[in-house]
């Protein structure tokens, strides 16, 4: 893979039209910063910038560029001093991405908190909520089932637990095989209110309701 062009946006390759779908349009932050992608026939890179700060967090070489927002980073939402950015691991089936947590005002990656159920794309709920360890390796020790949720407040840096309801916690006990967060549809969040629909095996769905609005007092 050549040299990226750090401070200069190139979006063109010759040699491959269709990587003209890809979108270069810059994401602008409320403070001004900006995320974007550039590409051109060896590679496509993300790059951050904000007044005097300009860094490539994330590319794709050695033929991969047409992969851009499928495999890898992507953008997912911004909270009030940071951003998350969702990781493909791979394109396609059937693997849930990971989420990376970076500073809004220098680009800085923060932490890696790996999977997720829900994240809110609303700045007044800054919360995201996932099995409690379930990004651990179980491989290791002797697997007893994940037993609570982790509901986080990303601007606060602050962490709740619930319980999982035990029908769902006992079918966790399956996850050595599988992904826990794909027990999970896609989440619904109304008036503060986070509805996150289950099922397990041979029965219907059912929800667990978190209201974030009492996270954001404490």
């Amino acid at each position: 893979m050549q040299q990226l062009p750090a401070f200069a946006q190139t979006c063109s390759c010759e040699k491959d039209s269709s990587l003209i779908l890809l979108d270069c349009t810059p994401l602008v932050f409320d403070n001004q910063a900006k995320l974007y992608w550039s590409y051109n026939c060896d590679s496509s890179w993300l790059t951050f910038k904000h007044a005097e700060i300009t860094k490539i967090i994330f590319s794709l070489g050695d033929g991969l560029q047409g992969y851009t927002g499928r495999l890898g980073f992507s953008y997912a939402t911004e909270y009030h001093t940071t951003f998350w950015i969702r990781n493909n691991v791979i394109s396609g089936c059937c693997e849930p991405p990971e989420y990376y947590l970076f500073n809004k005002k220098n680009g800085s990656e923060i932490k890696n908190v790996g999977r997720l159920i829900f994240y809110s794309e609303d700045k007044k709920f800054p919360f995201v909520i996932g099995i409690t360890n379930s990004n651990y390796d179980t491989s290791s020790v002797k697997f007893k089932g994940y037993k609570t949720i982790s509901i986080v407040n990303v601007d606060k840096n602050k962490i709740y637990k619930i319980p999982l309801p035990p029908k769902l916690a006992k079918e966790t006990l399956k996850a050595d095989i599988y992904y826990p967060e794909l027990l999970f549809s896609e989440p619904i969040l109304k008036n503060g209110v986070v509805a996150l629909s289950y099922s397990v095996t041979g029965k219907k769905e059912e929800k667990i309701r978190i209201d974030l609005n009492k996270y954001l007092k404490n």
